[in-house]
């Protein structure tokens, strides 16, 4: 279980607001369904401001997203599905020197990896292919607005064996960091039914327009962007 202490609580009044609208919303038609799922998240961030010269080659980052979702059908091949959801991004850092012992590679560096924890509030939209047998398939598209409830920058060294060195809790709440995120998402997914629901599963690619990190100071601005993948279990009601 993940405790918090939030802060700012204004935003998580809009935020919950928001959420609360989309979901009278789904609830104003004949309740569908409800889609659990779980997958790994691989994200980095777009770099604006600083010299290229001056920039950090990034890697991705690999992380974790859970999400429940009501997915509502509209007829004609479409839904609406809204919920709320979990998700983990972040990039690496990584410094450091390629040489041979013994006539073996050997890489020596530090890295750092930076991760973010956002509780997120997608809006998707779907268009489903269905035969007549148990698959299914179908594609979306629809924003997201993320809350970002901590952070942390984590380094370690690369020798033989990686070795832990430090973690470090970012202060979110300081001016060059935006706790709020608004982003796009689409994706495909696939449908297996069964008796009592199905399963699915779905790929999506995600990119943030709202900067996550906008430091004046240095000229730093930073936006999140990633790929997705999720399985799980789509119960009917």
């Amino acid at each position: 279980m993940i405790c918090v202490f939030i802060p700012n609580m204004p935003i998580m009044k809009t935020f919950y607001t928001i959420a609360s609208a989309l979901f009278i919303a789904v609830n104003a038609f004949a309740q569908q369904g409800l889609e659990l799922s779980i997958g790994p998240s691989f994200t980095n961030v777009s770099v604006r401001g600083l010299q290229s010269s001056l920039r950090p080659d990034r890697t991705l980052h690999t992380g974790l997203q859970v999400q429940a979702l009501w997915d509502q059908d509209l007829g004609s091949g479409f839904s609406m599905a809204t919920g709320l959801g979990y998700k983990e991004k972040g990039f690496h850092v990584r410094e450091g020197i390629d040489m041979d012992v013994f006539n073996l590679p050997v890489s020596l560096g530090v890295e750092a990896i930076t991760t973010l924890k956002y509780l997120e509030l997608p809006l998707q939209w779907r268009y489903h292919t269905q035969g007549d047998g148990p698959l299914g398939f179908f594609v979306f598209a629809g924003p997201a607005l993320s809350y970002a409830l901590e952070g942390e920058v984590r380094t370690r060294a690369n020798l033989i064996f990686d070795v832990n060195l430090t973690k470090t809790k970012l202060n979110l709440d300081q001016d060059i960091y935006n706790r709020m995120e608004w982003s796009g998402l689409a994706g495909v997914g696939g449908t297996l039914r069964l008796k009592s629901g199905a399963l699915t599963v779905q790929a999506g690619y995600q990119h943030g327009f709202s900067r996550v990190v906008d430091n004046t100071l240095i000229d730093l601005r930073l936006r999140n962007y990633g790929f997705g993948m999720n399985i799980g279990y789509r119960i009917s009601l």
